[in-house]
């Protein structure tokens, strides 16, 4: 029990030295707490523009879904848009935290701070906010009204909403390409050769697995494709299944126009690709570098007869131009075309220059055969046999 009344004794004494100790929330240190904008509603919001450093994205209110003007006015994803006029209740209620402008780069507000910068416009324009937001916590961020020299705490964790590149908006990325599972083939032109791939299997039943409730969940067999080569050529099976592999889903990383025009160069493209399935043929155009000082860089893309004209990044549409060599490893041996009577030696045409009767012989594995000119000589007989 005397144990028991020390330990109580100490706590108590504990308590009491925070208590004195702690500042007490006077007058002059009382959290303050602000509407930074009042009567904010999402419904007059008609425009958002979000930047940071060279970075910048404008979203625009088009009946009832948002655009991209950098983008020549492609659809945003609405949800994205949402999400942040979602949050503008939390601006109802702001703490200040400081006012002091030598702290302010503490919370990346200072004005030459990295931080981003959020507009909301009304219909004709005008701003109805302007917000530098500096560091998020889990459940807050730390922003400054522009132009003002207070640091204000908000109770939303707004940098992850607040992205500045129009692709971080897009509606989709993939590109409207038949599903690979209807594919029947592929044709690949390229630098004046022409390559098709054929679907030759796949698709089957197999053994099923089962998820973590024992059911059975069904499996086919993957698809199994071959490029058209010649009879005995060798083909490398890993080459043509890693290409087909990389069309499978079409991916865009910007929106270069709304409608291609004679720079993009898609009436003669660099390199075409067909897409055939049982009901339709769809031509995946690569054209023109989007930066003509950049040949390496990013090119012009388009689904043929579809609008947009998008931007296909440089590891792509290079992983794309290949040529028949790149698969096929080893041509067939033997002569080349066949010989239908099986003979080294072809009778030629009468030679009108009177040159004398030519050889053409076929050399295998060398089309056309060698032409050696000059006469014929006439054949030596064999000796006549030795008398016994």
């Amino acid at each position: 029990m005397k144990n028991l009344n020390i330990i109580l004794g100490v706590l108590l004494c504990v308590q009491l030295v925070v208590f004195l100790v702690r500042p007490s929330r006077t007058v002059g240190q009382s959290v303050q707490t602000v509407e930074l904008y009042a009567g904010l509603e999402a419904a007059t919001v008609a425009s958002i523009e979000i930047s940071s450093g060279t970075e910048k994205v404008t979203l625009s209110r088009k009946d009832k879904e948002w655009v991209i003007p950098e983008s020549h006015g492609y659809q945003a994803d609405t949800s994205r848009v949402e999400e942040i006029l979602a949050l503008l209740p939390q601006l109802a209620r702001a703490e200040v935290v400081s006012t002091k402008p030598d702290m302010f780069a503490s919370y990346d507000l200072a004005d030459n701070s990295s931080f981003t910068r959020l507009r909301l416009l009304d219909k004709d324009g005008k701003p109805k906010a302007d917000l530098m937001v500096g560091k998020s916590l889990v459940r807050s961020s730390f922003v400054r009204r522009t132009g003002e020299q207070k640091i204000y705490r908000v109770d939303a964790a707004l940098s992850g909403k607040l992205m500045t590149r129009p692709r971080d908006f897009f509606a989709d990325t993939r590109l409207p390409l038949p599903e690979s599972n209807v594919r029947t083939s592929m044709v690949v032109e390229f630098d004046g050769q022409v390559m098709e791939f054929r679907k030759v299997g796949g698709g089957e039943p197999a053994a099923p697995q089962f998820d973590h409730m024992g059911n059975p969940v069904p499996i086919v067999t993957p698809d199994r494709w071959a490029i058209t080569a010649p009879e005995g050529a060798t083909v490398d099976a890993t080459a043509v299944e890693q290409f087909v592999t990389g069309l499978s889903n079409v991916y865009f990383e910007d929106v270069v126009a709304a409608a291609p025009t004679a720079a993009n160069q898609l009436g003669t493209p660099f390199l075409r690709i067909r897409f055939r399935t049982e009901k339709e043929e769809v031509q995946l155009l690569i054209g023109a570098p989007v930066d003509p000082a950049k040949p390496d860089g990013p090119r012009a893309m388009q689904v043929a007869g579809k609008p947009w004209v998008y931007g296909i990044d440089a590891f792509s549409w290079k992983r794309w131009t290949k040529k028949p060599g790149d698969f096929i490893t080893a041509m067939p041996e033997g002569p080349l075309p066949a010989d239908p009577a099986g003979e080294g030696l072809v009778a030629p045409p009468a030679d009108p220059a009177d040159a004398g009767t030519q050889l053409n012989l076929k050399v295998p594995g060398m089309p056309g055969g060698a032409v050696v000119p000059g006469p014929v000589p006439a054949p030596v007989p064999p000796p006549a046999p030795a008398n016994p």
